[in-house]
């Protein structure tokens, strides 16, 4: 396992190395993987958009169809909360708290009735995506709790960042604190680690592996801090190919 986490961290400072070039090159590629970033994550929740869903919304332009209202919404809420991780990552010390979360997911929910609000669970919900066992109601504010005050604890200091992220992203989907939006929150959550310990690319996890990620929530988080090195691997590998190709690419374009 050493070995797989010291393979991962080499190529993330090649690709560092990468980022500090062309910046045309690096700008092309870093929009390219927000947007398979916000493809992914949406469509591990089954809620799948079309590129130009995506692109009309980070684009800001007028709407041509107001059926679109909804997406248009979500996904720019999701870009803004993007941003917030990338802004707490940047910090000398990011705050992994309650206020983290809550502010999480009220951006995800912003003007969107129903979910503007963070307001742990009520009930136990019968149909939803997810069908691992999570926490009762009454248990939801003690068990969140606890699980980020652990992340201030020298076991989790002193881990790996990979097994950081998947012990917070496992740990907060067993809560599940939320109706609508606990993954979103709890993979956001794990990228925030990520990216403050010097990770250049988020981990996404493709919609291909939708049902593998679902079980991998059912079993210990050994499964899935396998699977996160997985998307690790493919990001890299396709930061990797990128690169060796676009300047080739681009010369044959002139």
């Amino acid at each position: 396992m050493r070995t797989r986490y010291v393979d991962i961290d080499d190529r993330m400072e090649d690709l560092a190395d990468r980022l500090r070039g062309d910046p045309e090159i690096v700008q092309d590629f870093l929009a390219r993987y927000e947007l398979s970033w916000l493809y992914h994550e949406n469509a591990l929740e089954g809620v799948v958009y079309s590129s130009q869903e995506l692109a009309t919304a980070l684009a800001n332009a007028p709407l041509a169809d107001v059926t679109f209202v909804s997406a248009l919404q979500e996904i720019r809420n999701h870009k803004v909360a993007l941003d917030l991780v990338r802004e707490e990552a940047a910090a000398k010390k990011p705050k992994l708290n309650l206020t983290t979360v809550k502010k999480l997911y009220e951006t995800l929910g912003h003007g969107i009735e129903g979910r503007s609000v963070a307001e742990y669970r009520k009930d136990m919900p019968l149909h939803r995506a997810y069908f691992h066992d999570i926490a009762q109601p009454a248990k939801i504010q003690p068990a969140l709790q606890k699980l980020l005050e652990a992340t201030e604890g020298a076991d989790f200091r002193n881990a790996h960042p990979i097994q950081q992220a998947c012990k917070l992203h496992h740990g907060f989907m067993q809560v599940f604190p939320f109706t609508e939006n606990s993954g979103r929150v709890a993979r956001l959550l794990a990228n925030l680690v990520l990216l403050h310990a010097g990770y250049k690319l988020p981990v996404i996890v493709h919609a291909t592996d939708r049902q593998r990620y679902y079980e991998s929530l059912r079993l210990p988080d050994t499964i899935l801090r396998d699977l996160t090195m997985e998307a690790l691997d493919n990001g890299l590998s396709q930061a990797e190919k990128y690169f060796a190709e676009a300047p080739r690419a681009r010369k044959a374009a002139r």
